[in-house]
């Protein structure tokens, strides 16, 4: 393993690494990507200006809900650009030099289960993570003939443990949706590498949501199911 620095939403530092990975990897494209940037949010609930406060003059409340929202969706737009950005050009990249020495290539996009049922208050997180659900039928499409050679999934995660997450850790009104406590990285890590024991072709086009369910004591017990979406 080796760190590579970049800024995801950036393209010239994306082409940058380019060089750099093929030539640790003795010659060849990686064959195995995973797309796991993502930022979190403050919050917000969508829509709603903020509530208002007694005795506050007109221009004051005025002020208050321009500066709250140019906050808010500069948040959001960093969010959103972090992933949606990110992934797509990783993909661009790193597809595009699979289908150029002919190795084949798959694609791990992460997301979450915030996709599947969004709750209120991260709109900025909920959009970034719906939109990639969406690449692996970009990226088929666009393939053509060429679309075995690289396959994706997505990967729709609960609550992991992380510094993004560890505020949330002793709030089960949040994580409680899906899970009976917060994943450890290390329990996501063996469900992970589970998954990635079955043929790529298995996993192709999918979107794989992690299920977690209370063990023994305080054991859990992960499963991975397939999700279908209707809009």
């Amino acid at each position: 393993a080796f760190p590579v620095q970049a800024d995801v939403t950036n393209t010239s530092d994306i082409w940058a690494t380019r060089s750099h990975v093929i030539k640790r990897m003795g010659g060849k494209p990686p064959n195995l990507l995973i797309c796991n940037s993502g930022l979190s949010e403050r919050g917000y609930l969508l829509g709603r200006a903020p509530k208002e406060k007694e005795g506050e003059r007109p221009a004051l409340r005025r002020a208050r809900a321009r500066q709250a929202f140019i906050s808010n969706l500069s948040d959001s737009t960093k969010v959103v650009n972090t992933k949606v950005d990110g992934f797509l050009y990783l993909t661009h990249l790193w597809a595009g030099e699979a289908l150029h020495v002919g190795e084949p290539l798959q694609i791990l996009y992460i997301s979450s289960r915030q996709a599947v049922d969004p709750g209120a208050g991260v709109p900025g997180y909920v959009l970034a993570n719906f939109g990639v659900l969406a690449l692996p039928q970009i990226l088929r499409a666009n393939l053509g003939r060429k679309a075995q050679q690289v396959s994706s999934s997505c990967l729709a995660l609960p609550f992991v443990r992380t510094s993004m997450t560890q505020a949330y850790a002793d709030n089960p009104k949040v994580f409680g949706r899906w899970q009976p406590r917060m994943l450890e990285p290390e329990e996501f890590a063996r469900a992970f590498l589970e998954l990635l024991g079955h043929p790529r072709e298995t996993l192709d086009g999918k979107l794989l949501q992690l299920d977690v369910a209370a063990g023994e004591g305080d054991d859990i017990v992960t499963t991975w199911s397939q999700a279908e979406m209707t809009i």
